[in-house]
């Protein structure tokens, strides 16, 4: 399974765009908020999904490892596909999601595009437990959630897998991202 593609952009087709990571082109299936904030030629990192069909094999491209983990959720929920799980992403931004699963929004997760009465409550009753330990924007407290995204910007940065492991057991937790990235950095260096 593929996890994460660090490549050059080739191709923005709304809802895909194409990497190129060493020569291969890998597509992704994008939300339109992070297909509009890219450049053809810039360096690309993006978290995946590989979803099997029985007619395709998709991949779908996050900018977080938090959006990732949100559309995980969304899928696991009946009624929700791919397609409204990225709309979902798309409109509200997973920690407006969250938030509204947090706050038991239904008005606010209605308006996205494809979610009815019925499915914004069954997404606020099935993401509720894991909704409850959300801290919104700030700082994640050294959630797994985090730690994906640090693992990434670091990997982003060159540095090897089992190097980011080494130090993310001694990581306070009560950093904020950009501060857990200044600390690991500063580890790293030792």
């Amino acid at each position: 399974m593929i996890g994460r593609l660090s490549g050059r952009l080739v191709l923005i087709e709304p809802p895909h765009i194409l990497i190129d990571v060493a020569g291969v082109g890998y597509e992704l299936e994008v939300g339109s908020g992070f297909a509009s904030g890219l450049s053809i030629g810039e360096t690309v990192v993006a978290f995946v999904r590989t979803v099997v069909r029985p007619d395709a094999l998709v991949l779908y491209g996050f900018s977080t490892g938090l959006e990732r983990q949100l559309f995980d959720s969304l899928l696991k929920i009946q009624g929700v596909g791919p397609a409204l799980a990225l709309n979902a992403i798309a409109a509200l931004g997973a920690d407006g999601v969250w938030q509204a699963v947090a706050e038991e929004d239904v008005m606010r997760l209605k308006s996205i595009s494809g979610v009815g009465e019925k499915t914004a409550r069954r997404i606020v009753i099935e993401l509720a437990a894991a909704a409850r330990g959300f801290t919104g924007g700030g700082g994640n407290n050294g959630s797994i959630l985090q730690k994906d995204e640090l693992r990434g910007a670091l990997a982003a940065l060159g540095f090897r897998p089992s190097e980011v492991e080494a130090v993310l057991p001694r990581m306070p937790e009560d950093l904020e991202l950009s501060d857990s990235i200044r600390w690991a950095l500063k580890e790293l260096r030792r």
